[in-house]
């Protein structure tokens, strides 16, 4: 893992769209940020969309997310559960930064290895939906592919 910082701090009524979820996944794959699309910009307003298209970049490169989404419980025992069941493994936390704003940072095992704020903002509570979002990447292998009556169906629209 590379340690980089993001490119542009969050500033929206600047009309400036911050890159930290971005960074923290150029961190993981030992990109520089620009090598990485930054979605949160074309989909700032539509999650869905803004994680699709993640998904869609990964996959191009072989990846996937895993995503498990935590509530009601301080960070130090998130950490802490995540660490000890996956020690020495790398992974995206998304919560809230001490600036107000929905932030990722890179974890590994127990600790924040890696926070790509430009202000080292830092993770000091959930995001703005009440979630803690941790992200692990994993090789696209790790998913099943949908059975061949599944293609069927879908190809015939039943």
């Amino acid at each position: 893992m590379i340690k980089r910082k993001q490119l542009f701090r969050h500033r929206p009524a600047d009309g400036v769209i911050g890159d930290c979820h971005r960074t923290a996944i150029a961190c993981l794959l030992d990109l520089e940020p620009e090598e990485v699309p930054h979605y949160g910009e074309i989909y700032f307003d539509d999650a869905a969309r803004f994680n699709q298209a993640f998904e869609d970049w990964l996959a191009a490169r072989g990846l996937r997310t895993v995503v498990v989404a935590y509530q009601g419980c301080p960070l130090e025992d998130l950490l802490a559960s995540i660490g000890a069941q996956n020690k020495g493994a790398y992974y995206m936390l998304g919560g809230t930064s001490r600036t107000g704003v929905n932030h990722t940072v890179v974890c590994c095992g127990t600790d924040v290895a890696h926070d790509p704020s430009i202000d080292n903002a830092g993770i000091t509570g959930p995001c703005d939906d009440g979630y803690w979002w941790v992200t692990f990447l994993v090789p696209s292998f790790m998913y099943a592919k949908p059975s061949l009556s599944a293609e069927v169906h879908e190809t015939e629209g039943v």
